[in-house]
């Protein structure tokens, strides 16, 4: 009986320690409009939930270590002046992962839309 009761124990406790991650790292956000950065182009309609479906998180989120540690991309690019500017940072790898990947707008007013 205590071996059994052992095992129910051990269950319970990697259920709880799953779903308790699961809680913490949380689900993607989904459709996101991103308005910081722009110039004279209207903000960027950014399908979050569709991309973290077929990308590593660690991809775009690169200083991050572990999925309970990711920020905003705000939280690093323009938070200082050290720090490249959103901007540049979402045309460099978003444009460049498109035009690798050969899917996905590239050009300005695909993801700039009016």
């Amino acid at each position: 009986m205590t071996r059994k009761l052992a095992v129910i124990m051990i269950a319970v406790a990697v259920a709880v320690a799953f779903a308790a991650s699961m809680a913490i790292a949380g689900d993607p956000p989904g459709q996101i409009m991103i308005e910081k950065g722009k110039d004279k182009k209207p903000g960027v309609s950014f399908d979050h939930a569709k991309h973290s479906e077929t990308i590593d998180c660690f991809k775009c989120h690169h200083a991050s270590k572990a999925k309970e540690d990711i920020k905003s991309c705000f939280d690093c690019h323009g938070a200082d002046a050290a720090a490249p500017i959103v901007k540049d940072a979402f045309h460099k790898s978003c444009t460049a992962c498109h035009k690798s990947e050969k899917k996905g707008p590239t050009k300005c007013g695909e993801c700039h839309v009016k």
